[in-house]
């Protein structure tokens, strides 16, 4: 079992998930209270964030941490924790349009 994240793990997923977001680390940082220098700090992992700066980074990307804290879980899940984090974006008229296609291809592929 895995008890330590490996170098830069931590910094690689912020920043993925900050550009992911289209975010310029200027923006995240206005976003999260802390400079720019503090994001590009954190993202190269010469510094780690606080509890609460983490909470906050991980709510404003809308970032999941279980792939880092529990990789043995993450089989095939990533492409599953994307499409949730742009679902939850969607409004009720999205949702349901993303629905009724998902259940069209199973219905075509069934």
């Amino acid at each position: 079992m895995k008890t330590e994240l490996e170098k830069g793990e931590l910094g690689s997923a912020i920043r993925a998930a900050r550009l992911e977001k289209h975010l310029s680390q200027e923006e995240l940082a206005e976003l999260v209270g802390i400079t720019p220098t503090h994001v590009k700090h954190i993202e190269s992992e010469h510094r780690k964030p606080s509890i609460e700066l983490l909470y906050r980074l991980v709510r404003t990307l809308n970032l999941s941490l279980d792939t880092l804290f529990f990789p043995e879980r993450a089989d095939g899940l990533e492409i599953y924790r994307k499409t949730e984090r742009l679902m939850r974006q969607c409004n009720e008229k999205q949702l349901r349009i993303l629905y009724a296609a998902m259940e069209a291809m199973l219905k075509e592929e069934g």
